[in-house]
C-alpha cells in the first residue's frame, strides 16, 4: 500500500475530491494506482468523463509522484486512504466516501465514539458559553467532540473539549496548509497537538465557500449524533443536521430565547422532532452513556455556599452580558459592596467580567 501512496496523491492532486467517484473503480480495474498512473485508458467501466483526459495528460507532465509524497512528509501532514485498515468504518457508510483524509494529530480518535457540535459563526455570549461548557462535560463522559473549527460555536466546542483534556476532531474545508479562519490558527495548532485535524482537500486548497457544505457530511459521518447550539433559519449547521438524518444519526438542539435569530434553527429542529437539550446528560442518556457530573454539580455546590447578599447579585447576572449600571440599579446594596461581591463571584468562577463593565455567567 505504501508504495502506491505517491500515485494516489498524484491522482488526488489532479482530480481532487472528484477522485472519490472513481477511486475504487481505478483500484479494482488496475490492481494498483501505480499501474493506473501509467496505463489509464479512460474506459467506461471507471466512469471518468473523457473530457478529463486532456487535463489528466497535461497535469501528469508536471507531477512527480515521489516528490509529491516527500512534500507531504516534510510538511508533517499524514495521509489515510480508504484502502487502509484503520480507515474509520463510520465514513464507509456515508455517501461520497472520502478516498483520502489528510491529517495532523491522533488518528486513533477516528475510532472512538463522537458527537458533532455545530452552530452559528456569529454566536451570542449565551451560545458560546453553553457550547464550551457542554462540549467540555460531554468530552469528559467519553465522547470525542467533532466540529469544523469555524469561528463561533465550532471554536467554542473545540476549546471546551481541550480545556477538559477531552478528544476533539476538527474537519476543515481547505488544505491543512490553509487553516481557516486565520484567527483560529492557534486553536488549529492546539488541536493538531492534542486532538486531530483532518481534511479531504489536498495541500494548497483555499477555503472557498462551497467546500464547507461538502465537508459537513464528514462531520456528521464521524459522529453518533449532531448537537446544534445556535443557528439561524438558513444555516450550514442545518445542512449538517439534514446529512445526519440521512445517515440515521440523532439530532439534538439547544433552545434559546425566541427573540434571538440564532435560536430559530434549534427551535425549528425541536418542532420537527430533534431532542431538546437542557443538560449534557440529555445527550448522554439518549446515546446510552452513564452521566458523570462535574462542572454543573461543582457550580451548584459553590452557589449553595454563597451568602444571600452574594446570591442576590448573582441572580441579576445571566448568560447574556449585563452592564454594571443595571446591577447597581437593581440592587439595594451600596456600590462598594456590589463591586466586592462581583469580584468574589468572579474569583469563585461563577461569573466573568467583559469589556465595557459587562458581566456574564460562566
Amino acid at each position: 500500500m505504501h508504495s502506491d501512496l505517491k500515485y494516489i496523491l498524484a491522482f488526488h492532486k489532479i482530480f481532487k475530491i472528484n477522485l472519490n467517484n472513481y477511486f475504487m473503480q481505478l483500484y479494482e480495474r488496475y490492481g494498483s494506482f501505480q499501474e493506473a498512473w501509467f496505463n489509464l485508458d479512460f474506459s467506461p467501466q471507471i466512469g471518468i468523463p473523457k473530457k478529463y483526459r486532456g487535463q489528466f495528460l497535461q497535469m501528469k507532465k508536471t507531477i512527480v509522484p515521489q516528490e509529491l509524497e516527500e512534500e507531504y512528509y516534510r510538511s508533517g501532514i499524514n495521509v489515510l486512504t480508504r484502502l487502509d485498515e484503520n480507515y474509520p468504518d463510520s465514513l464507509l457508510q456515508i455517501s461520497d466516501v472520502p478516498c483520502i483524509l489528510y491529517y495532523c494529530g491522533d488518528i486513533s480518535l477516528l475510532q472512538q465514539n463522537a458527537l458533532a457540535v455545530v452552530g452559528s459563526r456569529r454566536a451570542t455570549t449565551y451560545g458560546l458559553k453553553q457550547a464550551r461548557l457542554m462540549a467540555g462535560e460531554l468530552s469528559q463522559n467519553g465522547l470525542v467532540i467533532v466540529s469544523g473549527m469555524a469561528r463561533g460555536i465550532d471554536a467554542a466546542a473545540h476549546r471546551g473539549a481541550l480545556e477538559k483534556n477531552g478528544g476533539t476532531i476538527a474537519v476543515l474545508g481547505s488544505g491543512l496548509d490553509r487553516p481557516y479562519p486565520r484567527e483560529n490558527i492557534k486553536l488549529f495548532q492546539e488541536i493538531s497537538e492534542k486532538g486531530l485535524v483532518i481534511s479531504e482537500y489536498p495541500l494548497d486548497t483555499e477555503p472557498v465557500g462551497y467546500n464547507f457544505p461538502i465537508r459537513n457530511r464528514i462531520i456528521s459521518g464521524l459522529s453518533q449524533g449532531v448537537f446544534v447550539v445556535e443557528a439561524r433559519a438558513r444555516s450550514g449547521s442545518l445542512i449538517t443536521c439534514d446529512l445526519a438524518l440521512e445517515q440515521g444519526k440523532e439530532v439534538f438542539a439547544l433552545p434559546g430565547p425566541v427573540t434571538s435569530p440564532n435560536s430559530i434553527g434549534p427551535l425549528r429542529l425541536i418542532q420537527y422532532g430533534a431532542k431538546l437539550v437542557i443538560y449534557p446528560q440529555d445527550i448522554l442518556e439518549e446515546l446510552g452513556y452513564e452521566y458523570q457530573a462535574t462542572i454543573f454539580h461543582k457550580q451548584k455546590e459553590i452557589i449553595k455556599e454563597i451568602g444571600e447578599k452574594d446570591k442576590a447579585v448573582y441572580n441579576l447576572i445571566s448568560w447574556e452580558p449585563v452592564n454594571i449600571e443595571f446591577i447597581l440599579e437593581k440592587n439595594i446594596q451600596n456600590q462598594e459592596e456590589v463591586l466586592r461581591v462581583l469580584l468574589e463571584l468572579e474569583l469563585k468562577g461563577l461569573i466573568k467580567q467583559l469589556p465595557g463593565k459587562y458581566y456574564v455567567r460562566v
